[in-house]
């Protein structure tokens, strides 16, 4: 009885849930085209305007961020969980960081894990990460962005 006890407790979701409300994302990069300034290293992109009908942004808008060779991409929310407000967005910075005008929270996003960028803050008040989503190609050059489970 004990050993199922503790079965059941490994397959329980330890993940903490993210202080940003859930909001749907689906939305296609494609560095071919018209976000080929992704290509470069260290190079980022905002968007806060949906392209087609049926583009979703998540909470307040997506950050793309390539990392230091231009070969991955990774795109957070915009929103900082520390002040968790959609009219208050992160800030990309161009070295790999973006940053809160509103708590000055550093966030490093230029690293990422299995498809999803870390986010992890580097400094001010915020100990939660940027809400990631989940990036895969789906041919050469064209990134899938969409939400990587549904934690509400």
């Amino acid at each position: 009885m004990a050993i199922s006890f503790l079965f059941l407790l490994s397959c329980a979701d330890n993940t903490p849930p993210l202080s940003i409300p859930y909001a749907p994302v689906r939305f296609t990069i494609d560095v071919n085209a018209y976000d080929h300034t992704l290509r470069e290293g260290m190079s980022y992109k905002t968007f806060t305007e949906p392209r087609l009908s049926t583009d979703r942004l998540g909470y307040a808008g997506l950050l793309a961020v390539a990392d230091a060779s231009g070969s991955n991409v990774y795109v957070y929310d915009l929103c900082c969980p520390y002040e968790d407000d959609r009219n208050i967005r992160i800030i990309p910075r161009g070295d790999g960081k973006a940053e809160c005008p509103g708590c000055n929270s550093v966030f490093v996003t230029m690293y990422g894990n299995f498809g999803l960028g870390l986010g992890t803050p580097e400094k001010g008040p915020s100990k939660e990460p940027l809400q990631s989503y989940q990036v895969y190609s789906s041919r050469p050059g064209v990134y899938e962005v969409v939400n990587s489970r549904g934690n509400k």
